[in-house]
């Protein structure tokens, strides 16, 4: 249930027969995909995760590491709720010094910088839980 909580959206519970993984491998298969040769594109937005690099509309939109986590993650699980500590994990290595707004702060930058240039996206406070990403209403 942890996994799922998390951010993952299936499982395989242990013991299970090769032909169940086979099955569940299909399913995940047939899903839509947003994901495609190292990109994610949604609505005006492309991601290069291979390159770290992002453009909307063509134009590219300078991110610093740490809000280019941010965005990498919430993209990644797009649509449900990202807990605050999977964030911290993915932006700070364990050697980073964190303030208790830091997060608040790469978040705050990010969203205005997907609104300026009009992305498409939104970023959702979910209160003492974390943050969402959603297109743009």
């Amino acid at each position: 249930m942890r996994g799922l909580d998390q951010g993952a959206d299936d499982y395989l519970a242990k013991p299970f027969a090769l032909e169940e993984l086979l099955a569940q491998i299909r399913a995940v298969r047939r899903r839509p995909n947003q994901m495609r040769a190292g990109e994610i594109r949604v609505g005006k937005l492309v991601f290069d995760i291979d390159g770290e690099e992002v453009s909307v509309d063509g134009t590219r939109l300078e991110l610093p590491r740490c809000e280019l986590r941010v965005l990498s993650t919430l993209l990644r699980r797009m649509g449900r709720t990202v807990l605050r500590e999977s964030l911290e994990e993915a932006v700070y290595s364990f050697d980073d010094e964190i303030q208790s707004n830091s997060l608040d702060s790469h978040v705050s930058r990010l969203r205005k910088k997907l609104a300026d240039s009009d992305a498409g996206l939104e970023i959702y406070s979910i209160r003492g839980v974390g943050y969402l990403l959603k297109p743009a209403q």
